[in-house]
């Protein structure tokens, strides 16, 4: 390990590669850390950040690991071992769930949903919390739904999101006294690839920009600033435990 790494910022970031991950990869590489953007399926998101990490003189780097497989999870926390003794900034934004009727969802469908919105990252971040210093970040994502009942088909995506929001807020009473906070950012509608899973897509869209205060949805960029905020920010550090609403105002209804 050179002197380099053990004095340069890191993030790990799940999800890391598309729509507000890979948004967060590039903000946080731009602020001067050393980014690990891990990825399960898609490898030519992969490539392409890559790539634009390369011609724009960024350092991320990206880990193909499916973290619901304690062999993925397993690979993962030894190649961030083998690299760095630190990770200053944790960021989950992996997600991923099945849209259907609530009662017409299946106990597999469920546990695939909270397997990876919920369980996945705190099966990893009970191995590498030791790796976390004080002044650390732990920052997740979560959504409308945990919350509001927004769609027939969000069942499943909207209580996997519900306790995560319980969860972060025990990891933030439990970390804050090590001098680590622990926040959710809860965006509304953005638009990213995710969407198109919706069923109902364009009538929830439409519906998300007419009750917006600012009558436009947020974009990752909006997210991403966000989430440097709280990992840059000494103005961040005595915000534990909060959810904070990046949707326009939408929440205000």
């Amino acid at each position: 390990m050179t002197n380099d790494s053990a004095l340069r910022k890191v993030a790990l970031i799940t999800g890391g590669t598309r729509g507000i991950g890979k948004a967060s990869s590039i903000a946080l590489a731009r602020d001067g850390y050393r980014v690990y953007a891990v990825y399960v399926r898609n490898r030519d998101a992969a490539n392409s950040l890559s790539q634009y990490a390369l011609e724009n003189g960024l350092d991320i780097r990206c880990i193909r690991a499916d973290l619901t497989d304690e062999e993925g999870r397993t690979m993962c926390i030894n190649t961030l071992r083998a690299e760095t003794d630190h990770i200053n900034v944790i960021v989950h934004c992996a997600a991923s769930g099945v849209h259907r009727e609530t009662t017409k969802i299946t106990m597999k469908q469920m546990r695939w949903t909270f397997d990876v919105n919920v369980f996945s990252f705190h099966s990893l971040l009970a191995e590498l919390v030791s790796m976390v210093p004080p002044g650390g970040r732990i920052i997740g994502l979560s959504s409308f739904g945990a919350t509001h009942v927004f769609s027939s088909f969000y069942g499943a995506v909207g209580s996997s999101k519900g306790a995560l929001e319980s969860l972060f807020r025990h990891y933030a009473r439990e970390l804050a006294p090590r001098g680590i906070s622990v926040n959710i950012i809860c965006p509304g509608m953005v638009v990213t690839d995710a969407i198109d899973a919706f069923p109902d897509r364009d009538d929830q869209m439409q519906n998300a920009i007419e009750i917006t205060p600012t009558g436009k949805l947020a974009t990752p960029d909006d997210v991403a600033g966000v989430v440097v905020f709280f990992a840059s920010s000494n103005a961040a550090a005595q915000i534990i435990g909060q959810t904070i609403n990046v949707d326009g105002g939408r929440s205000l209804y």
